[in-house]
C-alpha cells in the first residue's frame, strides 16, 4: 500500500517532470540543451532511487548534478526538508550542504541553502553549528527574521535566559509586537529561578519585579515570590497574593495550596485557616483544596486533610466507600487517610495539565508545553472519567 512518503515522492517526481519541460522550452543553444538534458535525466533518475527506497544512492545523484536552475535548485531544497522530517539528518545535511558549496550558486540559491542547512543542524541538536548559520543569516532580508526566531530557541533549549530576552526586543524592533509579553515574562521567571538557586532572594526578586511590569498577570510570578518568602521563612505579602491567585484561579489551587501551607509554618497559620475556610464556600473552592490533598502526599496539614474529608462525604460513591450503608455516620479521618492513597493513584492515571494550543497532557506543570513549544497555554484540566466520581456537588 502507497505511503506518505511514496505520495511525496510522486509528487516532486512530477515537479521534475514540469522542470524538464522548462528546460526544453526556454533552451537558447544546443550546449544549454545538452547540459539541461544531463540535469534533467539525473533528477529522473535520482526520484526512480528514492521511489525504490534506494535514498543514499538518490543523494549521490543529486549531489552530482552539475549547475542548477532556480525550480531546480528548490527542488533539491524540498528533498532535503523532506528527508529532515523524516528523521534522516545525515541525507538532508548532505544534500543542503551541497547547495551551500556550489561555487556557481547566487548569493539568494545560497542563503536559502545556508538556512535549510542550519535547520537540519537544530533539528539534529547540534547546536553550535546551527548557531553560527543562523548568525551569519540575521541581516538578510528574506531569511532574517526566522533565523533571529531560531535563535531564540536555541536559547530555550539551551536555558541562556539573559540572550533570549534580547533577541525578544530584537525581534520586536524587526517586527512590532512579534514577541507576546507573557512570553518575555517567562524568561524573566526563568531568570529569577536560577537567581533563586545561584545568586540570591534579592536578585531573584528584582527580576520577578521586571517579569510583572512586563506581564502583570503572570501567576508564575506570584508562585515564585511565594517561593522565596518560604525560604526567608515569612511572606505576609507572599501569602496575599497566593490568596488573591486562588481566589480569582482556584483551578490552580494544585500549585497554590501546597505553597500556602508551606508559608503556615512559618508563623501565617491562622490567616491560612481562614483563607482555607473562605476558599471552601467558595464554587469550586472545596473541590480544588480535595484534589490538591489527594494529589500531593506531601500535603499532611490536618485542616487541609478535614476538608478533604467534608468534600468526600458529599459525594455519593465516596461516601459509600468512607462509611458504607450507615446512615448519618461522618467518615473518619483514618478512613479518609486509608482511601487518599488509592484516589491518589487513580488521578494519578490522567492529565493533570493539558495545553490550549496543542492538546498536550502532563501530569506535571509545563510553563513552556513539551509538545508546541508555547509559554503559558498549560492549564489544569477539566476532570473526567473516574475523576467525575469528585465533582458532584456537594449536598446540603
Amino acid at each position: 500500500m502507497p505511503t506518505e512518503s511514496t505520495f511525496l515522492f510522486a509528487g516532486l517526481l512530477f515537479l521534475a517532470a514540469a522542470l524538464g519541460y522548462v528546460f526544453a522550452r526556454f533552451g537558447d543553444t544546443d550546449e544549454e540543451e545538452e547540459a539541461e538534458e544531463k540535469t534533467r535525466a539525473s533528477f529522473l533518475r535520482g526520484f526512480r532511487y528514492l521511489l525504490n527506497e534506494e535514498s543514499d544512492r538518490a543523494v549521490d545523484v543529486f549531489t552530482e548534478v552539475g549547475d542548477l536552475s532556480d525550480d531546480a535548485m528548490d527542488t533539491q531544497l524540498a528533498l532535503g526538508t523532506l528527508f529532515r522530517r523524516r528523521g534522516e539528518m545525515e541525507r538532508a545535511i548532505r544534500l543542503h550542504q551541497n547547495l551551500v558549496d556550489r561555487p556557481r550558486s547566487s548569493p539568494a540559491q545560497r542563503e536559502a541553502a545556508s538556512f535549510a542547512l542550519a535547520e537540519d543542524y537544530l533539528s539534529s541538536g547540534l547546536f553550535d553549528r546551527a548557531e553560527d548559520l543562523f548568525n551569519s543569516l540575521r541581516n538578510s532580508r528574506v531569511h532574517g527574521p526566522e533565523s533571529i526566531r531560531c535563535l531564540l530557541r536555541i536559547c530555550e533549549v539551551t536555558s541562556d535566559w539573559d540572550r533570549a530576552v534580547d533577541l525578544c526586543a530584537e525581534i520586536n524592533r524587526v517586527e512590532p509586537g512579534g514577541v507576546h509579553p507573557g512570553q518575555i515574562s517567562h524568561y524573566y521567571c526563568e531568570l529569577a529561578e536560577q537567581a533563586r538557586r545561584e545568586q540570591g532572594s534579592d536578585v531573584a526578586r528584582r527580576l520577578l519585579d521586571q517579569a510583572r511590569a512586563v506581564d502583570p498577570l503572570n501567576v508564575r510570578a506570584v508562585l515564585i515570590q511565594a517561593d522565596l518568602a518560604a525560604d526567608a521563612h515569612g511572606g505576609a505579602t507572599a501569602v496575599q497574593s497566593l490568596v488573591s491567585l486562588a481566589m480569582a484561579q482556584p483551578d490552580l489551587l494544585g500549585e497554590v495550596l501546597p505553597r500556602l501551607l508551606m508559608l503556615a509554618e512559618g508563623g501565617n497559620r491562622e490567616r491560612i485557616a481562614d483563607v482555607l475556610q473562605e476558599l471552601a464556600g467558595k464554587p469550586n473552592g472545596l473541590r480544588g483544596i480535595a484534589l490538591a490533598v489527594i494529589r500531593d502526599n506531601r500535603i499532611t496539614d490536618p485542616l487541609a486533610v478535614q476538608y478533604l474529608a467534608v468534600f468526600l462525604a458529599g459525594q455519593p460513591a465516596m461516601r459509600a466507600l468512607l462509611v458504607g450503608e450507615q446512615a448519618g455516620a461522618r467518615p473518619s479521618m483514618e478512613a479518609v487517610q486509608r482511601l487518599r492513597p488509592l484516589l491518589n493513584k487513580v488521578l494519578a492515571a490522567s492529565a493533570r495539565y493539558q495545553c490550549s494550543n496543542c492538546g498536550y497532557g502532563s501530569a506535571a506543570m509545563h510553563w513552556q508545553c513539551p509538545g508546541c513549544r508555547t509559554w503559558g497555554s498549560v492549564r489544569p484540566v477539566s476532570p473526567s472519567g473516574m475523576e467525575a466520581l469528585l465533582t458532584e456537588p456537594v449536598s446540603a
